[in-house]
């Protein structure tokens, strides 16, 4: 639009964004809607460099001017802002930034120097005389509306992954280049999504769409960035393009589409231009690892999850002799743990042996022997083990589809015998027999512990609905089976879920209260929990959202109703998270286990605060929209992004159909 400024007669957009501004003045004024405002107040203020390049008509610097001059005293800090920050502690590489801000002081800056914008490209310039002879055009009155529903959009924040590097590859982030780089390559990433490869090729030829000479020539080498001539540009477009895409992986509190659109748009353009992106994207890397102690916890599983799918695409081969060193760290530092981990999912997306086998002697202690087992051992083959006979006779009557009652007479037989032996919660024998015949029958594949699942739902329920404490050993139960292989039991668990067979409340317990503070560092604890927790949001905006719809009087009620008891529930589910949490960090708990190191239990006490920093952004942000859901007097604003995020369980569903 501001592009074409100089095609519209009179004052052209200049209506238009006063208009925008007053609407953005309206909501800044109201409250409650800080995130609308400050999206339509950058949206006015990128338009300016574009308005102003393209020849400004009858739209005057001064009247640019006091409109930056008027957004920037409409700014109204979210709530939820410091909770957004990528970064966080002393250690943070840069302190956090809102984008908006950012724009707002570069184009003051670039006010003070006379609105050069020197990255954007004036192609029109030698046709600057036919273009003011040629008609101008009427620029038609754009009615604002009325009323406009926060929604969900909350600021976005500043993601560099070569900010404070050596030589400067990328703008700096208080310049307006900066700015109007990232927006317009966000932009092409977040419309192209349908379109991963031709996403890739936009961002290949990044250096075609700006001013001459703005970039260096592509696939400069790092280290011949200082034979560069003074006062020439030292901006690397494969570094522009990659740091664009790793801005969207990494935004909280959702980015705009699946992560996997950003990961397989990377893959793209690695296979395009792997010459020139390869060395660019393993320095990105390396400083994603080296910032790993003051990295959000959140996108620390982003950053490990995109790690393995990429190395995947690419024969799992990396320069893993660079982090030997770091073998050495307790393994619950965050840089072993990293290590342990990305190996981890990758045996996900894999074999362990095929993973092992591309990795160093010295990586061999983090791929056992039992990781390399094409099934887990069934317990009950041992002799030194309660009930061994008895386990395998229940395996045989699971696996031939026996009735239940034969199976229930043999379940309470355990019972009975372990309580004539005086044993403690006779019960538990059963149940853990139980659920153990089902974990091994079904771990062949996904569809076999789905179909297995899906046969004894009701006993698996029964015995579930024994008490709060049953569920919880259930859930114990398949972690202990796939003690290997953690992440299949996290997605055993989120199957039984599912299937309503275990409560939120059970798996949340289980892993904060019942598993200790030792498995804080462990990826498949963050995905049962994240998992666990996202699914009861989603749940309660789905039951605001039913409330708007047009129900039946008689309905109206009960949708309310439920609607109320899902918000208790998910307020009583992090209360447990936040209490739980809060007793590791300030160390009302002892965590980890009796001769756990001094420096293991403040490295164990620093993943509590950053889980709780992470879980208690994702209530916050519930209660923010509630409170906008509220407000609009509607259920409406339930986040896509959350929808789309439920649905990708599919890919690791895949990846365990393959890898069993």
């Amino acid at each position: 639009m501001g592009s074409v400024s100089c095609m519209l007669d009179g004052e052209g957009v200049a209506t238009l964004l006063n208009d925008l501004a007053n609407l953005t003045g309206d909501l800044a004024a109201e409250g409650g809607s800080s995130g609308l405002s400050e999206e339509l107040s950058f949206v006015v203020l990128i338009t300016i460099p574009y308005i102003l390049t393209a020849a400004p008509g009858g739209i005057t610097e001064e009247f640019l001017t006091t409109l930056i001059e008027r957004l920037e005293g409409m700014q109204v800090p979210s709530a939820v802002e410091p909770l957004l920050s990528p970064y966080s502690g002393p250690n943070a590489p840069y302190p956090p930034m809102n984008n908006t801000t950012l724009l707002l002081n570069a184009l003051k800056d670039e006010a003070a120097s006379g609105f050069k914008f020197e990255i954007l490209a004036r192609p029109w310039e030698p046709f600057l005389a036919e273009l003011e002879a040629a008609t101008k055009h009427f620029f038609p009155t754009i009615t604002m509306p009325t009323a406009l529903e926060g929604g969900t959009i909350f600021p976005k924040v500043y993601f560099s992954v070569f900010q404070g590097a050596v030589h400067e590859t990328v703008p700096l982030q208080t310049s307006i280049s900066s700015s109007i780089l990232r927006d317009s390559i966000g932009d092409t990433i977040g419309l192209l999504d349908f379109n991963r490869i031709a996403c890739a090729r936009f961002l290949i030829d990044v250096d075609c769409y700006f001013a001459p000479n703005a970039f260096l020539k592509r696939a400069t080498p790092f280290d011949k960035i200082p034979e560069v001539s003074e006062g020439k540009s030292t901006w690397k477009p494969e570094d522009v393009c990659v740091d664009a895409i790793f801005t969207n992986i990494f935004q909280l509190p959702q980015p705009e589409h699946k992560l996997v659109y950003y990961h397989a748009t990377l893959t793209e353009v690695c296979k395009l231009a792997p010459q020139a992106v390869a060395p660019s994207l393993g320095r990105a890397i390396r400083y994603l690892y080296r910032n790993l102690e003051s990295m959000d916890v959140e996108l620390r599983y982003r950053f490990i999850d995109w790690f393995a799918h990429h190395l995947s695409n690419f024969g799992y081969t990396w320069k893993w002799t660079e982090w030997i060193p770091d073998l050495e760290l307790s393994k619950v530092h965050p840089r072993r743990s990293f290590i342990q981990e990305a190996v981890e999912k990758e045996i996900r997306l894999s074999f362990a042996n095929r993973i092992k086998s591309t990795l160093p002697e010295q990586y061999c202690e983090l791929v056992p022997e039992d990781k390399e087992k094409e099934l887990p051992d069934f317990k009950f083959e041992s002799d030194d083990i309660a009930f061994p006979e008895e386990g395998k006779q229940l395996l045989n009557l699971i696996r031939q589809k026996a009735p239940n009652e034969e199976v229930d007479t043999l379940m309470n037989a355990i019972t009975d015998a372990a309580n004539n032996k005086g044993l403690p919660d006779p019960s538990k024998y059963a149940r853990d027999m139980y659920m153990t015949c089902i974990c091994h029958i079904g771990a062949k594949s996904l569809s076999h512990v789905l179909s297995c699942i899906e046969r004894c739902k009701e006993k698996l329920t029964q015995l579930g609905q024994e008490s709060s404490q049953a569920q919880r050993q259930i859930v114990g139960t398949v972690m202990r089976y796939w003690a290997d292989q953690p992440g299949i039991g996290a997605n055993v668990i989120d199957k039984l879920l599912n299937y309503s067979i275990l409560t939120p409340l059970s798996v949340i317990e289980w892993v904060i209260l019942d598993a200790g503070g030792e498995v804080l560092p462990r990826g498949h604890a963050w995905e049962m929990v994240n998992t666990t927790t996202r699914k009861v949001v989603l749940r309660t905006r789905n039951l605001a959202s039913a409330r708007g719809e047009d129900l039946p009087e008689e309905q109206i009620a009960t949708a309310e109703q439920q609607h109320e008891v899902a918000k208790a529930e998910q307020a009583e589910l992090f209360k447990v998270v936040m209490e739980g949490l809060g007793r590791y960090e300030d160390g009302g708990v002892v965590v980890g286990k009796e001769g756990t190191s001094g420096e293991d239990v403040e490295l164990l006490k620093w993943w509590a605060a950053s889980w709780l920093r992470a879980l208690k952004r994702q209530r916050d942000i519930e209660e923010a929209e509630e409170a906008m859901r509220v407000s609009a007097g509607s259920g409406a604003g339930a986040m896509d992004e959350d929808g789309d995020e439920e649905k990708e369980g599919g890919d690791d569903e895949n990846a365990m159909e393959e890898e069993v």
